[in-house]
């Protein structure tokens, strides 16, 4: 049995109780030729080419021969497979009549098993056209099967169906595709990323390029990682923004959030944005945040904000995200109450280690020994091992012990390696033995630098104290950490940090960056249900000077005092109005302010 064959038999298979393979064979068996084939067929179930070759009527004539059992296939993981539940597709297109979309023409640019398609045929009784594109074969055999199933229990649909079996990231559209209006664009686009699809050496991948235009070491580290559903959605509205319609798609919120951000850039013309939440895990079996991304097509003057509410009750928007001038916020009301905190930061930000090596320079402490993640003991030179923190190490306002500690191979980006086989033996000699590791490591970032390079590292990873925070947690809390051992503490890349000198300005720091006011001003900006709420971007956006201003140092020991926490050294006022003046002169701003504050 040939693969296409196989495919036929799958589709065939779940309704060999519905329907007589033999009356099939009755009814097709006697048009002789492929079109005789496809016209009875087209009469019977609205689509216009049900057999695409005279081959693939004799698969199917064959198959209908042959008992319909099957091995089952299931590559759905290649291609980011959650088909959306008939029940969803049909309360999707319900809702979306409600609101008066009574589309003419509808496009489902990855149908899948065709729940989309079947529920908008019953929900758009005035649709002339259905047109589908899908990558997957057996999907297209589910789809025509399903409509035939349909036709034969008398409820062929009004509208031709039109399917192509291609790929949505060079599928060519025709002209009366891309000029039509009144057009609905609905689906169900790919769940997973580029990088996940990557490991799976999966074939469905757009062609590589840097979709956002990133910059320097953000162009070729994970932020150039992108979603398939971003890909397909950006290239529909490059596509059909100009026509007048509406998209509605299901994807992941972290899609909703990339793909409202990327609106001014790319000049689409939509408006009438809206997130529909749906209960991922209830309908897909998923734990993670998803949407129904609606948006009117082909409008004159363009919105780029959008309001939040759920499938259950669409009509209650519960807050609106988007653009507020020039600036991109994730509560619009909540940020009209905090914006004046929304600056530049004077002190510069910085991501911890990343070294993509855990199992080999990230060490456990377990009595006074270090073991790294094979279960090995690790003895090499202390001059070159620091204490480590992680995300879930950064809960408390002041940090002063660590469970892990990390072997820093340089002191400076790109410094050259070679020289620890001198200055460090034992070090050389573990990092020889575990090259492998090194060697195994995918991302370019690593490409023609020196062996067992790191990065993250520079003269601001040695500073005694640091204010930290987890990129990763919904809710912020900035540490102060202390020297360990006398020595300064080091961070995962899951973390960002500020450095400095002395452990008053890094008090007042970040106790200025936990007070209410930033937290509220942070709350309208971040979106909590992101892999990552917390970013350098976002942290670079926090006025220290503008929080300074509001600020007395009675509400700072007020904060000390809600906290239980005792400052380590006295703190007078006069330290308070002398860290505030230094920070308040924007004249020393920069690399000359950061020195003022002995960062």
């Amino acid at each position: 049995m040939s693969q296409s064959q196989r495919y036929i038999a799958e589709a065939v298979s779940p309704y060999a109780h519905a329907l007589s393979q033999s009356n099939l064979l009755r009814l097709i068996s006697p048009r002789d030729t492929l079109e005789r084939a496809n016209e009875e067929l087209r009469r019977l179930t609205g689509v216009n080419q049900f057999f695409s070759t005279s081959q693939a009527l004799t698969d199917f004539l064959e198959v209908l021969g042959l008992s319909s059992s099957a091995g089952h296939s299931d590559a759905g993981r290649e291609w980011g497979d959650f088909q959306t539940p008939p029940g969803l597709a049909a309360q999707v297109c319900s809702y979306l009549s409600q609101t008066g979309v009574s589309p003419h023409v509808i496009v489902e640019p990855t149908y899948g098993a065709g729940n989309f398609v079947l529920a908008a045929l019953k929900a758009f009784p005035l649709a002339r056209l259905v047109y589908g594109v899908e990558i997957q074969e057996k999907y297209e055999w589910q789809l025509k099967m399903s409509l035939l199933l349909e036709a034969l229990d008398g409820r062929r649909p009004s509208a031709e169906v039109e399917l192509h079996w291609d790929d949505i990231f060079t599928h060519a559209f025709p002209t009366r595709i891309l000029t039509a209006q009144n057009i609905l664009i609905i689906g169900n686009p790919p769940w997973v990323t580029s990088a996940e699809l990557s490991t799976l050496n999966s074939h469905n991948l757009p062609v590589k390029r840097n979709l956002k235009a990133l910059k320097g070491m953000d162009a070729v580290t994970g932020k150039s990682n992108f979603d398939i559903s971003e890909f397909v959605l950006l290239r529909l509205l490059s596509l059909f923004s100009g026509q007048r319609g509406t998209l509605a798609m299901l994807c992941k919120n972290s899609i909703v959030k990339n793909m409202i951000e990327a609106l001014p850039q790319q000049q689409f013309q939509v408006s009438n944005l809206r997130a529909i939440e749906i209960d991922a895990y209830r309908e897909f079996g998923v734990s993670v945040e998803a949407s129904l991304l609606v948006m009117d097509l082909g409008v004159a003057d363009p919105t780029f904000t959008c309001g939040v509410a759920t499938l259950d009750q669409p009509d209650r928007i519960v807050r609106r995200f988007g653009w507020a001038g020039n600036r991109f916020v994730s509560n619009i009301d909540a940020y009209a109450l905090s914006s004046e905190l929304d600056g530049t930061s004077p002190l510069l930000w910085r991501q911890g280690l990343k070294h993509d090596s855990a199992k080999v320079m990230e060490l456990d402490l377990r009595e006074g020994q270090c073991f790294n993640g094979k279960g090995e003991s690790v003895e090499v030179e202390a001059h070159w091992v620091f204490p480590l923190l992680k995300s879930s190490d950064l809960r408390n306002f002041e940090v002063d012990r660590a469970r892990k500690k990390v072997i820093i191979t340089q002191r400076r980006l790109g410094e050259d390696t070679t020289g620890l086989q001198a200055r460090a033996p034992k070090l050389w000699k573990y990092l020889i033995g575990n090259r492998e590791y090194f060697e195994r490591r995918k991302s370019s970032i690593y490409r023609n630098k020196p062996l067992f390079s790191i990065f993250g590292i520079g003269e601001y990873s040695f500073k005694n104290y640091k204010v930290a925070i987890s990129g990763l947690y919904k809710l912020p809390c900035f540490s102060i950490l202390l020297p360990i051992a006398h020595q300064p503490v080091m961070l995962d890349d899951t973390c960002y940090f500020l450095g400095f000198d002395t452990y008053l300005d890094a008090l007042l720091t970040a106790s200025l960056l936990n007070s209410p006011i930033v937290a509220q001003f942070l709350q309208s900006i971040v979106f909590p249900d992101a892999k990552r709420p917390y970013t350098k971007e976002v942290l670079m956006r926090i006025d220290l000077a503008g929080a300074a201003a509001q600020l007395s140092f009675g509400q700072i020991r007020t904060l000390w005092s809600d906290m239980n926490y005792e400052p380590r050294t006295p703190v007078t006022e006069l330290d308070f109005e002398d860290y505030k003046h230094r920070v308040l002169n924007r004249d020393t701003q920069g690399e000359g302010f950061q020195y003022k504050l002995g960062v």
